[in-house]
């Protein structure tokens, strides 16, 4: 059985407290500041993916995955990953689509609330984090199956 507090998990954690503090902060900034609401927006979907990521870190960490989730219910956080994943791909190949099919110029402060370079970045994040909560939960899933053994069976 895998330690649940090694380096790794430790790694996990602050790297999912990082990108869930860098999606919500830039959700604020990108949103409010640059009214760039595409990349906002994006920039929320990948906070929230990290958030859930970090969740189930820390209860799995702390031995109380199986009080809060059964497998079935990380199966079907699992399938909430890959729909993550899927739209993150999917708005990255549109976003990257798109600024080259207008020829448009690198990312910089002049053109911050209009560059779709910048909502193609977000939307790889949110693939990222997407893939991320597919691939734990998927994990965590199989862990708590070897684990779990329910008093009615």
């Amino acid at each position: 059985m895998a330690r649940r507090g090694g380096c790794c998990m430790y790694f996990n954690i602050v790297s999912a407290v990082l990108g869930a503090l860098a999606g919500l902060s830039a959700f604020v900034v990108f949103f409010f500041h640059f009214e760039n609401r595409q990349a906002g927006m994006w920039a929320f979907v990948s906070g929230v993916f990290a958030s859930t990521t970090l969740f189930i870190h820390i209860l799995y960490k702390r031995h109380s995955l199986e009080m809060w989730y059964t497998p079935e219910n990380l199966q079907q956080i699992r399938l909430l990953g890959f729909l993550g994943f899927i739209a993150g791909l999917g708005g990255m190949i549109a976003y990257l689509a798109i600024a080259a099919s207008v020829h448009e110029d690198m990312p910089s402060m002049e053109n911050i609330s209009s560059n779709h370079y910048f909502m193609a970045i977000w939307a790889f994040l949110t693939l990222k984090w997407g893939a991320s909560l597919f691939g734990f939960s998927h994990l965590y899933r199989k862990r708590l199956l070897e684990e779990y053994h329910p008093l009615l069976a």
